[in-house]
Parts: C-alpha cells; sequence; structure tokens
C-alpha cells in the first residue's frame, strides 16, 4: 500500500494505511488489533501504534455503544429546534444538555439558533418536554418516523475529499508535510 498523504485546510494528515485502518473500524469498531492488522497488511505492533496516533490526534474518538432506544420504550424520537433571544441561548443550551431526553444538541446557523434530537415515551411525554421549550423560546418539532445511516463507506468520503482537494486553488491548500509515523 502507497503511503500517499491526505490532508485538506486543517484538516489532520492520513495516508492509505490509517485510511484502511479506519475504513476497518468504521465497517466494526470491536476489531481486535490481530484481526485489523490482518485486513490492513500490518503487524500488530504498527497498527497499534497508528491507532494510538489517530486518537492522539482526534481522528478516533471513544468507541460508543450505540442504544436502540425504541427497544427500551421510548417510541418517539423527534428533532426539536429551538429559537430564543440571542441573551437567553446559551443558558437553555445548558439546561438542554442536563434533560434525559435529549441524545444529542447542536447550535447551528440560521433561524433556530439550537437543534436537538431527544426521545419521548410517548406523545404525552414529548408535549411535557415541549411545553417545559416554549416557557424558554419558540420551538419547531419533527418526529421521526424512519432513520436510515449513510450507505457511503469511509473511504468514499476520502476519496470525496480528495477530489474536493483537486479543486481547490493548491495556494489556499497547505502542502502536506510529509511527516507521518508509522
Amino acid at each position: 500500500m502507497r503511503n500517499k498523504g491526505l490532508n485538506v485546510g486543517s484538516a489532520v494528515d492520513i495516508d492509505a494505511y490509517d485510511t484502511a485502518i479506519l475504513s476497518a473500524l468504521c465497517d466494526n469498531a470491536e476489531l481486535s488489533s490481530i484481526e485489523l492488522a490482518k485486513l490492513v497488511h500490518l503487524s500488530r505492533t504498527a497498527v497499534a501504534r497508528r491507532v494510538t496516533n489517530l486518537r492522539d490526534r482526534g481522528v478516533i474518538g471513544r468507541a460508543v455503544v450505540r442504544v436502540q432506544y425504541d427497544k427500551l420504550g421510548f417510541s418517539i424520537r423527534a428533532f426539536v429546534e429551538i429559537s430564543a433571544p440571542e441573551r437567553d441561548s446559551f443558558k437553555i443550551r445548558d439546561e438542554l444538555l442536563e434533560k434525559p431526553e435529549v441524545l444529542n444538541l447542536s447550535v447551528v446557523l440560521g433561524e433556530n439558533l439550537i437543534i436537538t434530537e431527544v426521545i419521548a415515551v410517548d406523545t404525552k411525554h414529548l408535549h411535557q418536554f415541549l411545553t417545559w421549550i416554549h416557557d424558554r423560546g419558540y420551538s419547531e418539532t419533527k418526529v421521526i418516523l424512519q432513520q436510515y445511516g449513510s450507505k457511503i463507506a469511509f473511504r468514499d468520503r476520502i476519496d470525496m475529499i480528495e477530489r474536493a482537494r483537486s479543486d481547490i486553488d493548491p495556494r489556499l491548500v497547505p502542502a502536506p508535510t510529509g511527516k507521518h509515523r508509522s
């Protein structure tokens, strides 16, 4: 496998081995270092060193379990967009992050400053949560009927970055340093 560096803007430089490791871990985050080494044709030690390096550089975050909340009785999942006066948005954000219904929260540009993904046991539970929000600002709710994961492989996303990079004026993109530890 040829070591071809990839670095777009402030992105972390990764090579073909890192890409192969990330691709394999995206398919199965529970791979052992021995299984991973076989898949990417490197020694277990080299793979372990690369995975540690990717973690240290923030490319790989912590592994998490994806809970199927519907199996636990949370029959409603929704996106709630919240708009409030800017002076109140930080307080609302902090309060939302303490609510057990909130799975995640994003601060965004646009009309609605905060978007949360929430779970609720039923419509009554969702209504109680939304009433709490309405006391703090305006909200718009979109109940999720079905949710799908992308079918795009990690490697295809890397290819997309390389194609985008080729369309960017090279004077605007820092050149790869070529400094990559194996």
